[in-house]
């Protein structure tokens, strides 16, 4: 196979230039079909005006063609070299399959501009009070709602995304890429019949330089704090399991990498970033044109994160192993004795991701933590951090971590099994506190084509209230999603 795609592009590149773009994306999209590169990667090749030059260097670093291969083709090639596409996320863009992108506009010759998105309607019923009614991540306490709203159903489309990736030119030897996502959780419209006006929340804005072992990366992205999530279609926008072992966030960043390649099959990534040191105690009732400083920014300093992970390619699998870490200094501020004090707030945490792809129809994903005052992580959400005076002044501890098997029974039908727990300390908690969040899911993915997808799923919340035992809530989600992705 690698001989057969090695004589097709020699003679592709051996033809005119009114013949070679054309036999290039013909090329292309036979690889497509065949699955050797995906749906984004060809409309990256279909929006470039150097057709095999970025249909060669995208082989290369695939390892489909060698380097003394590569050099034999692109020594051939008459036309300037074209933008590769982006280095891979080390943070995965989605808790669920990456959407398939067919569609891109070309901005100028030297900017490939490619739109995508994924359209996703939810129906939803619970069986008890949560604090999110269509994105469930614990249950509320048990006889705490007089309203009749403990059982419920609803429909919406708000965790629907969009978004754009900006292929630049090579800038001091780098590669220039830029992403900008948005999606429709930013809060409701202020009108009677605004339930559906959902308003756009920004997700991530980024530009990166990829150098060929290194890369800067300035902007909104995922932390590499514990950068794995669960798959759900369920929990699109929110990743599946927070506030029940999995944290996690999008936050500001300067990023630094180092991929070092250690043998044919091994690769070592080294990742430090200094972040927002944002705690996760902005008050959620709260609609604002302004940033008051909070917590983490009266530390005056930024947060820092570190991540190491080794990866290994067994069999077409690619196997991996991450240890995280994440610090930032803030100041708690409060009243005691009717004087205004500060309390010094460590954020802290330790992570393990894994991701164990045992046979090509089985894989294991999951992450352990431990840390303090880790609320923008959703860990411990909305007590991560307590008033001054109280035991959790500092910061509460906290634990836990998630699980998941995938079975891919076939390329069409996917199943997910999950469990999630987090435990904060019960003694830097206050009476009535969550102590203990537990969530059970299981869904069926039917991909009905490379655009759309049919997303069955049930999930068992259960959490537990400090010294409040007849407080404590069980309860059931389903979901039914319908995702368009293009």
């Amino acid at each position: 196979m690698r001989l057969f795609l090695t004589a097709c592009l020699l003679v592709a590149s051996a033809f005119a230039f009114d013949s070679d773009s054309d036999r290039a994306l013909e090329l292309a999209k036979i690889l497509a079909h065949n699955g050797t590169i995906s749906a984004t990667e060809l409309a990256t090749i279909e929006s470039s005006t150097n057709k095999i030059d970025v249909l060669t260097e995208l082989l290369r670093d695939k390892g489909v063609l060698s380097k003394e291969e590569y050099a034999r083709i692109s020594a051939d090639s008459m036309m300037s070299a074209a933008p590769r596409p982006a280095a891979a996320q080390t943070s995965p863009p989605s808790p669920a399959p990456p959407p398939a992108s067919s569609s891109a506009a070309e901005v100028t010759s030297s900017f490939p501009l490619q739109f995508y998105g994924t359209l996703v309607l939810n129906a939803v019923y619970n069986t008890a009070l949560t604090n999110i009614e269509d994105i469930p991540l614990f249950a509320g306490k048990q006889g705490s709602d007089s309203s009749g709203s403990d059982k419920n159903f609803a429909m919406t489309a708000r965790q629907s995304r969009l978004g754009f990736h900006l292929r630049g030119p090579e800038v001091a030897g780098a590669k220039l890429n830029a992403q900008v996502e948005i999606d429709f959780l930013g809060g409701k419209a202020a009108f009677g019949n605004g339930v559906n006006m959902d308003l756009p929340r920004l997700r991530l804005a980024l530009g990166r330089l990829d150098w060929r072992s290194w890369s800067f990366e300035a902007g909104q992205d995922w932390s590499i704090f514990a950068p794995l999530n669960p798959t759900s279609f369920a929990e699109y926008a929110i990743p599946t399991f927070s506030a029940s072992g999995n944290p996690w966030i999008r936050m500001p960043q300067f990023r630094g990498e180092y991929h070092r390649v250690l043998s044919e099959t091994t690769t070592l990534l080294g990742q430090l970033a200094a972040v927002d040191p944002n705690m996760g105690d902005f008050p959620t009732a709260q609609f604002t044109s302004g940033r008051a400083p909070l917590i983490g920014e009266r530390g005056r300093a930024p947060g820092v994160e570190a991540r190491l992970s080794l990866s290994s390619k067994v069999n077409d699998r690619q196997y991996s192993v991450g240890i995280s870490s994440h610090y930032a200094r803030g100041k708690n501020f409060g009243l005691a004795n009717n004087s205004a004090v500060f309390r010094g707030v460590d954020s802290w945490g330790v992570a393990l991701d894994y991701t164990l792809p045992f046979t090509s129809k089985f894989n294991l994903t999951g992450e352990v933590f431990d840390g303090r005052a880790l609320g923008i992580f959703s860990a411990a959400s909305g007590e991560a951090i307590l008033p001054v005076e109280t035991s959790g002044e500092h910061g509460v501890l906290t634990r836990g971590g998630w699980t998941q098997g995938q079975l891919n029974f076939t390329p069409k039908w996917q199943l997910n099994l999950a469990y999630g727990l987090e435990s904060p300390d019960v003694s830097n908690l206050r009476t009535g506190d969550r102590s203990k969040n537990q969530t059970y899911m299981a869904n069926v993915m039917y991909k009905l084509s490379k655009n759309v997808t049919f997303a069955w799923e049930y999930r068992r919340l259960l959490t537990n209230f400090k010294s409040q035992g007849a407080a404590n809530e069980q309860g059931d989600h389903a979901n039914i999603a319908v995702a368009y992705s293009f």
